[in-house]
């Protein structure tokens, strides 16, 4: 929730289910039906009329009720060394519990006799991740009401249970709002108030997926969905259970934007849904991989992506977000990085890497990547890994796509291969993902996906960090002073041993121009710009450069004088070699880019566009046709798994 005194730390998710109670356009809703992945009905409170509302307009503008009724989260590093290994032992104590999906009292007590804890406990450490599925849901807690505690009377409860055991988990599978009416019912005749509709439904919507399908006589659907087979990747199975996560350069050279002169290959970071096969979000970039390039793909994978293909100019449906439960990658240093880790921690999300020399264990990303190298093949400005079939084909000579280009027509290409039948899974992607949220043969329905009530604390959560003390100057990181009002108050304070108190700062390293500091007393980020604001836009890796440049010119003086003279210096000389030098224009190609380059938080909460000519270029479905030429089909040879 951004405030006029900073940006506080929401890590709510936003659950499209009926009996959601959101909040649109000023009014309070209900959702009673889920109708597709596309559209709901909505009850409007106050006029008690109801609508037929795109399920888009309803992640875009809706915000749950609840969530400006909890309390502001802290940063992760905020929290005390000893607060923050309580909740990873708490994590730990009930990791087996949240593998089962639908654990049984005997589970609950068996498992707290082992870890030496009352089965209460264990299961209030249950309910208060679940709600979050974020680690700093298991924090000790100051004492107080807490959202998360049933507010019903224990008399009302006790029917509210009686009939979601007795009715709800049954074999005549009745509705919820048959349960809801027979529960209304009987608390009338107790002379009780009942429960809202909307109470009863997120109570049903908590049951574990297995005891649902088991209690209304879905033995052997439960039996599919909850057992492990030979030949399926373990854990995939249903939507967003695993994400992989890959990158690669593409084999195809680009041209400056102005110039259309040859720059240099790209990278993509791609992340793909295992179970079906859809691609939940991409990256590209003229840098090599790093951590940037992980957390701007894992935002884009989370977030919809309705008006990121509007900011890029496609005309085309991606319907495909949500939280993974598990991100699984290759060893890179990229991915073990500390910093992903606890963003991945705080967002509840897991890290499994790559057994080590085992390669094809990765192998559905790989072999995306693999099949789309063959795309690109059909390219002007293709380039190829030997040179026996390079021959006398110059990819500079022929290169005549931007950057910008090849996202477009790699967001096509995506859209395509949604709808083209995958062949390890008897169907188009789209489709398979599509039954992980409705439900078919022999498949658990999911529901729609989760979206983060607030992307900015998403991004917040991955952003690079570092620990600075605050002067009457400013905070200072790489020799550049930053000041706003907003942190005047942080100003002099000291830590227990009289030092200065250090505060968690975080940056975009695509944009320097900005940072955020981190108020552990108002558990809020601040927006802190330049002190000097007539400093022109710079990166990460052309202040890098500029300290570079300086040292070869035996500059002592490293300032931030020095790093802004340096920088326009550089630019000077590359803008009079850009027609001559290929470096010269890549890198100038490079910082263009990353100014340019909006996160994907951003986009999905400003209004931010992009002045870019919407492609019409026509997706063809292949749902009906044959399989036999799908280069997008077979996953990679030997990755099935014994």
């Amino acid at each position: 929730m951004a405030t006029s005194n900073g940006h506080q730390l929401k890590r709510r998710r936003f659950k499209l289910a009926p009996g959601t109670s959101v909040i649109m356009d000023g009014d309070e809703y209900l959702i009673k039906e889920i109708l597709n992945e596309k559209e709901c009905i909505v009850k409007n409170i106050s006029s008690n009329t109801a609508d037929i509302v795109a399920i888009s307009k309803l992640i875009e503008h809706a915000t749950t009720v609840t969530s400006d009724l909890m309390a502001a989260e802290p940063d992760l590093d905020d929290i005390s060394e000893a607060d923050y290994q309580i909740a990873k032992d708490r994590l730990e104590a009930i990791k087996p519990l949240l593998k089962l999906d639908q654990p049984k009292k005997s589970h609950v007590r068996l498992r707290a006799a082992e870890v030496d804890y009352h089965y209460t406990t264990l299961y209030n450490w249950l309910r208060a991740y679940q709600s979050t599925q974020a680690l700093t849901s298991l924090i000790p807690k100051q004492r107080g009401w807490n959202y998360n505690r049933k507010r019903l009377d224990n008399d009302v409860n006790a029917i509210v249970e009686h009939y979601i055991e007795n009715l709800y988990l049954t074999i005549k599978q009745p509705s919820p709002k048959k349960v809801y009416t027979e529960i209304k019912s009987a608390c009338t005749k107790a002379g009780l108030t009942p429960p809202h509709q909307s109470t009863i439904y997120r109570r049903i919507d908590r049951i574990p997926e297995e005891k649902r399908l088991r209690g209304r006589g879905r033995i052997e659907e439960a039996n599919n969905r909850f057992s492990i087979k030979a030949g399926k990747f373990p854990g995939a199975n249903t939507i967003l259970s695993v994400v992989q996560i890959d990158h690669t350069s593409v084999d195809l050279i680009v041209v400056d934007e102005d110039t259309r002169q040859s720059i240099k290959r790209i990278w993509i970071t791609v992340a793909i849904d295992v179970f079906s096969r859809v691609i939940t979000g991409i990256y590209l970039s003229l840098d090599a991989p790093s951590l940037t390039s992980v957390a701007m793909c894992i935002s884009h994978s989370i977030l919809p992506k309705d008006k990121w293909l509007k900011y890029v100019g496609i005309e085309g449906e991606w319907n495909v977000w949500g939280y993974p439960k598990k991100i699984h990658t290759d060893n890179g240093a990229d991915f073990r990085s500390i910093n992903l880790s606890d963003a991945c921690a705080s967002n509840g999300i897991d890290i499994e890497f790559r057994p080590v020399k085992k390669p094809n264990f990765g192998g559905h990303v790989e072999r995306y990547l693999g099949t789309f190298a063959k795309k690109i093949a059909e390219l002007d400005g293709k380039t190829f890994n030997r040179s026996n079939k390079r021959e006398t084909y110059d990819p500079e000579k022929h290169a005549n796509m931007t950057i910008d280009e090849i996202e477009k027509w790699l967001v096509n290409a995506i859209i395509e291969y949604h709808h083209t039948p995958h062949s390890s899974i008897g169907v188009a992607p789209v489709t398979q993902w599509k039954m992980g949220i409705e439900g078919g043969s022999g498949i658990m329905a999911a529901g729609l996906p989760e979206v983060p009530d607030d992307p900015l604390t998403l991004e917040l959560d991955f952003l690079p960090k570092a620990l600075r003390s605050i002067s009457g100057q400013g905070v200072v990181w790489d020799n550049i002073h930053y000041f706003s009002d907003g942190i005047r108050h942080l100003i002099g304070h000291r830590d227990s041993n009289g030092k200065s108190l250090k505060y968690i700062v975080r940056r975009d390293p695509r944009d320097i121009r900005k940072v955020w500091v981190y108020d552990p007393f108002q558990k809020l980020y601040h927006e802190v710009p330049y002190a000097d604001p007539t400093h022109p836009y710079t990166n990460k890796w052309e202040l890098n450069e500029a300290k570079r440049y300086l040292k070869s010119l035996d500059d002592k003086t490293l300032n931030e004088s020095a790093i802004f003279r340096a920088i326009e210096n550089m630019r000077e000389i590359e803008e009079q070699a850009r027609t001559k030098t290929k470096k010269a224009r890549r890198n100038k190609e490079a910082h263009a880019r990353r100014k340019k380059q909006v996160s994907p938080a951003r986009i999905y909460t400003d209004n931010v566009t992009n002045n870019k000519k919407t492609s019409t270029e026509p997706v063809v479905n292949n749902e009906a046709g044959s399989t036999g030429d799908d280069i997008w089909g077979t996953d990679i040879e030997g990755f099935e798994i014994e």
